[in-house]
Order: structure tokens, then C-alpha cells, then sequence
């Protein structure tokens, strides 16, 4: 693992964003990994996450919860697509909206990961790390994750999502 960058505004991270290759610019497409910069390093995840929160289930903050996750096949133009939904769900609070009681998910939500499961053919895992187990949360947070990760993707890419659950302890 290794940290790229960290942001505490929106235009730290737009800037950084933008500059990042795409998932599908680096993980496997079918053919061959990529490699990557002056030591040709072979990139299989990305990780966003709160400062402070290591993308491992060990992590204190990652321990008492779990994640949702789906793992499929997406061409490339759809993963980018996915992930940057994923991403911006995050950045923007779009996920956390809609817990009732005034109190938002934000402080449940930890990071999220694209990673690379391809052997010969492209498969990709999409994770949302979250730091409860409380089945009413999860189903609130679920629900949103459902309709932010698709959003733009082509009408022949709408059928549902299957997103499942996994337990961190």
C-alpha cells in the first residue's frame, strides 16, 4: 500500500483526482496488467479513506462493521464510471444522506476500493467499508450505494447491481 495523496477541500481533490490514471488505464483489461511508473509496479486497488483509517479489517475503525461490496465485469468506460461515482458518493455525502434522527451516516462510512480480480478476463470488485453492523444503517447506507453507483452508466448497464455484505470481524 502506499498513499498517493490526501485532500481536505474540494479542490485538493479535484486536483488530484484529475491526475490519477482511470482503473481501467491500469488494471487488467483482458489482454494484460499494466505497469506502471520508473519500477513498472502492477496496480490492483485503489482506496479512498478517511484520514486516520487504514483500507484493512484490522483497522479499529473497520473492525466493528463491514463492507458492501459487488464484484463483476464492467468494461472500461464503466468501471471508470462506477468508480467515480463510488468516489463522489463519498466526497460529496451523496451516501450518507437519509438516515432519520438528524444523524448522518457520514460517521459510519470509513473509505471505499476498486480492486483488480481479473485472471482472464476483466472482474473487479467495488467495496464501501463501513464501521457498523446495525442492520438499519446498512440497509440505508445499501440502498443509496445502489442508486449512486450506477448513475450515468448506459441503459444497457442498468440491470441491478448485486451488492452483498461482509462482515470485517
Amino acid at each position: 500500500m502506499k498513499q498517493l495523496c490526501s485532500f481536505s477541500t474540494v479542490e485538493d481533490f479535484w486536483r488530484y483526482f484529475n491526475h490519477i490514471p482511470k482503473p481501467a488505464d491500469i488494471f487488467f483489461d483482458g489482454d494484460s496488467r499494466k505497469r506502471i511508473g520508473p519500477t513498472n509496479k502492477i496496480v490492483e486497488e485503489y482506496s479512498l479513506f478517511k484520514k486516520g483509517v487504514e483500507p484493512e479489517w484490522a483497522d479499529p475503525a473497520n473492525a466493528t462493521g463491514g463492507e458492501w461490496f459487488c464484484r463483476q465485469y464492467l468494461d472500461g468506460d464503466v468501471l471508470n464510471l462506477c468508480w467515480q461515482n463510488l468516489v463522489l458518493g463519498l466526497v460529496g455525502e451523496t451516501i450518507e444522506d437519509g438516515v432519520s434522527g438528524g444523524e448522518g451516516l457520514r460517521s459510519y462510512i470509513n473509505g471505499c476500493r476498486v480492486v483488480d480480480k481479473g485472471k482472464s478476463y476483466p472482474m473487479f470488485r467495488l467495496e464501501l467499508w463501513i464501521s457498523t453492523k446495525n442492520p438499519d444503517i446498512k440497509e440505508k447506507i445499501r440502498a443509496k450505494l445502489m442508486e449512486v453507483l450506477t448513475e450515468g452508466t448506459p441503459s444497457t448497464r442498468k440491470r441491478p447491481t448485486k451488492v452483498e455484505w461482509k462482515d470485517h470481524s
